[in-house]
């Protein structure tokens, strides 16, 4: 399915790439590296779709993506815990336009209440997902990706 130096993204982690693909005598494994925060993760190879793992998305959709989800208007429980749920299970789906989503409903949360300590959390790993991605598909900086990310969603 994937090569060894292959741009990946993995749920809950962000961009990264197929550092090299392992054999045991348990089978195969992909040792996966996200660069941000140096994260290393194995996972065997006949468990790689379960995971979520994807290829990341071509330029010209992750922008679409991120221009219409600035352009939305998310609709936010009042329930803290459903919130929280509900944006957790987003960010599970490894896809970046509910990345983006969380990203979104969090910022427009946040203009209301001041966030907990829990949504802050949530927010940097979204945040984190999707700068990542926009990182491995532009070949950019984090501080260039940072400029992008904040002019696609503040529409």
């Amino acid at each position: 399915m994937f090569q060894a130096g292959q741009k990946i993204v993995y749920p809950l982690h962000g961009a990264g790439y197929i550092e090299e693909i392992e054999g045991t005598e348990n089978g195969e494994y992909y040792i996966i590296r996200i660069p941000t925060g140096n994260v290393m993760i194995r996972i065997p190879k006949d468990g790689a779709e379960k995971s979520g793992i994807r290829l990341p998305e071509e330029r010209n959709i992750v922008e679409e993506t991120l221009v219409r989800v600035g352009k939305s208007r998310p609709t936010l429980s009042d329930n803290w815990n459903l919130r929280q749920k509900e944006n957790f299970c987003r960010l599970k789906t490894g896809k970046l336009d509910q990345a983006a989503e969380v990203i979104k409903a969090l910022y427009e949360q946040e203009k209301k209440k001041k966030l907990s300590s829990a949504e802050c959390r949530l927010l940097g790993m979204a945040r984190q997902i999707v700068l990542s991605e926009i990182i491995s598909v532009y070949e950019i900086n984090s501080e260039k990706a940072e400029e992008l990310l904040a002019k696609w969603l503040e529409n």
